[in-house]
């Protein structure tokens, strides 16, 4: 688990959240730590790539805390927005069961999106989310960094592809101790959880 976790090294500031969250304490029983022990002050330097988003239902996920790489992306303050909301509707259905698995079966997440931003410009954007738990025990919390694919990573990794539409690129989940989601089987997934979306 934390092997696969590290290799997930797309920005200083992933690496650190990461480093940061594994070394949490986890309640008796929990593969998770808790929300009240995390503080993303005390990532070094990387709070402005840091997001923080609560879940409230099928229907709202609310960015409880957004970096202002994050807002300079979008083109607006995403604090306290519904990132549902906010999703392009063409991938909302598929964003919901992607929050929804690392929910049920508490994993580690990783996203990739084109989209186009409010000034009409394509880009990719990858997400790692990172769960945490309420009071209850629940997951209800994911923390996690943002990051834009351009230029030649983008040509390495995608080719020669026309990224004007939004749509899913990419999406895996990693084992954090309760095993990966059975939905990711079904897609055809790696044993790290790995999955690229028919089409």
């Amino acid at each position: 688990m934390k092997n696969v976790l590290e290799t997930l090294h797309h920005s200083k500031a992933t690496q650190e959240l990461i480093r940061f969250w594994l070394n949490l304490p986890r309640p008796a029983g929990s593969v998770c730590p808790k929300r009240s022990d995390f503080s993303s002050a005390r990532i070094n330097g990387s709070l402005p790539e840091v997001f923080l988003s609560e879940w409230y239902s099928d229907d709202a996920l609310v960015v409880v805390q957004a970096g202002t790489v994050l807002d300079r992306l979008i083109g607006l303050d995403m604090t306290g927005k519904n990132i549902f909301d906010m999703t392009p509707a063409e991938l909302v259905h598929d964003e919901r069961l992607y929050y929804r698995a690392l929910r049920d079966q508490p994993c580690a997440g990783l996203i990739t999106r084109s989209m186009i931003n409010f000034a009409d410009k394509p880009f990719i954007y990858r997400t790692v989310q990172l769960p945490l738990i309420d009071p209850f025990h629940n997951v209800r919390y994911f923390v996690g960094t943002g990051f834009v694919i351009e230029g030649k990573q983008m040509e390495a990794e995608f080719g020669d592809t026309d990224f004007r539409k939004a749509r899913l690129v990419e999406r895996r989940f990693f084992d954090i101790g309760a095993g990966v989601p059975s939905e990711k089987k079904k897609t055809g997934a790696s044993d790290d959880g790995s999955a690229r979306p028919n089409g």
